[in-house]
């Protein structure tokens, strides 16, 4: 009896879990109403290009760099340098594919 108990509480709290993660927008979805697609006027687009077009010239430099550096203290470095990069360029990548998807 107590399994049984134990195994129906388990069950609820999965349940309740479950709908924990459930964003609240996804309550109200209507596939017929399909949401705004975001869009950005054209000279911010360019600005965004031009940006994410600099953060990528700017990881392949030190990518470069880590392959020509022997020196695997030195190259530690340099990966941090490359992971800050890309947190830099990957938001940036994200909303620029968005914006295009919408055109």
């Amino acid at each position: 009896m107590r399994l049984i108990h134990s195994s129906a509480v388990l069950v609820a709290f999965a349940a309740l879990a479950g709908c924990a993660v459930v964003p609240p927008q996804a309550w109200n979805f209507n596939p017929m109403q399909p949401q705004a697609k975001r869009t950005l006027p054209m000279e911010q687009v360019v600005a965004l290009t031009d940006r994410v077009a600099q953060l990528q010239i700017e990881r392949n430099e030190v990518r470069a760099r880590i392959a020509a550096t022997p020196d695997i203290g030195q190259r530690v470095a340099l990966y941090s340098e490359l992971h800050a990069i890309g947190s830099r360029l990957s938001p940036l990548e994200r909303e620029l594919a968005t914006v295009a998807s919408s055109r």
